[in-house]
């Protein structure tokens, strides 16, 4: 269950939201409401095979289980969702099956958050040592290197960026799968931002994650292995854009997640947050981040991209930059001083023949909505 900050009851797809009200009782609004125009969602699930490791029934029964069932192995043999649109377009062309630009609205801005308290005592560790490299690299083995504008940045443990930019595992179609995400401000303080195809696989055919978990801060100990500083944290729910649930369309390539309190802790008040920002009214220069994984990355460490951003068409924006599969999800910053900025963007998808570019929905109008739709969301 979860509990928005909303005077209402909202019932959607598979689960129920309810709402704390000081006015009176709450009210049962269908999901194809107006007050739902833009996401879709379901409470997290488990997998079959995971459900059965399940043993109790106290409220983290469930995450035991998938603590269990994510070892360091399976994280690293988790594998990057496809996002190559097997087509050539070079930017400033038009996408198909475009929604139009949306950007007929004021500017809108919502502030990075510091947290509030510390962080949980346990230090979460995949083997039990806690001691931390930030973005060790496994001995024997270089970092690669890319275009001159994607690099390490090499921060420390508990840096801004850091802890509020992560890895998410989850498994879709049976495979076990891997993502980035960050965590964005919201009155809910518990929402993480990543691409729609890192929550549901799109269109007909797709199907919504199962087993989802979110690591802030992901990094390696001195010993190659995975070390959660800030712990891990488990999903209460998922949302998607409905465009891209209904129609795999890319200016739709949304997802937002509500994670669950860890121990009486809110994700938000542990980590802080990055601002979020929509219908800018120029394109920013950007420092993308995200966990890439095909070769030559190693999907371990967290990179960095810098270069501005631009105008592809059809409600999607590009930037020039390096990373690949497994950055999907992390974000654009877009006004970034060096610790904290305004999410305007994230990695979505890339296209077969445009090398060194990466493509985002243009953060306007329908993105807003669906911000606003999921932002009170908080777990109960």
């Amino acid at each position: 269950m979860l509990r928005s900050l909303r005077r209402s009851l909202i019932v959607i797809t598979t689960f129920t939201v309810a709402v704390a009200s000081a006015a009176g009782p709450a009210s049962a609004v269908d999901s194809s409401s107006s007050q739902l125009r833009q996401a879709a969602g379901t409470s997290a699930q488990l997998s079959p095979d995971v459900a059965r490791k399940v043993k109790g029934t106290d409220p983290a029964a469930r995450n035991r289980a998938l603590a269990e069932y994510w070892t360091p192995e399976r994280m690293r043999n988790a594998r990057p969702v496809e996002t190559v649109l097997r087509k050539t377009m070079e930017p400033g062309t038009t996408l198909p099956a475009g929604a139009g630009i949306d950007r007929a609205q004021e500017p809108v801005i919502v502030p990075p958050a510091a947290p509030t308290v510390a962080p949980p005592a346990e230090v979460a560790t995949t083997n039990g040592n806690a001691v931390v490299t930030p973005n060790a690299i496994p001995p024997n083995e270089p970092p690669p290197v890319t275009s001159p504008n994607t690099y390490l940045p090499d921060y420390p443990t508990g840096h801004q960026v850091a802890r509020t930019m992560g890895k998410v595992f989850f498994t879709m179609g049976g495979q076990e799968m891997v993502c980035s995400a960050g965590v964005v401000s919201s009155p809910g303080k518990a929402l993480v931002w990543t691409a729609g195809h890192c929550v549901h696989g799109g269109g007909s055919s797709g199907t919504w994650a199962h087993n989802w978990i979110f690591v802030p801060n992901y990094t390696l100990n001195s010993y190659g292995n995975p070390v959660a500083p800030y712990g891990i944290w488990y999903a209460a729910a998922l949302f998607a854009a409905r465009d891209w649930i209904d129609y795999k369309r890319q200016y739709s390539d949304l997802g937002a997640v509500i994670m669950q309190f860890r121990g009486d802790k809110l994700l938000q008040n542990v980590v802080g947050s990055q601002g979020i920002a929509f219908s800018l009214p120029y394109y920013p220069s950007i420092a993308a981040f995200g966990y890439p994984a095909e070769a030559p990355f190693n999907g371990e460490l967290l990179w960095r991209a810098n270069s501005p951003s631009g105008d592809a068409g059809a409600s999607v924006s590009y930037m020039l930059s390096g990373m690949n599969g497994g950055s999907s999800g992390g974000y654009w910053l877009a006004e970034f001083n060096g610790v904290t900025g305004l999410v305007n963007g994230h990695n979505a998808f890339t296209v077969d023949g445009v090398r060194g570019h990466m493509f985002s929905p243009y953060y306007g109008m329908s993105t807003r909505e669906f911000y606003d739709e999921v932002k009170n969301y908080t777990p109960s």
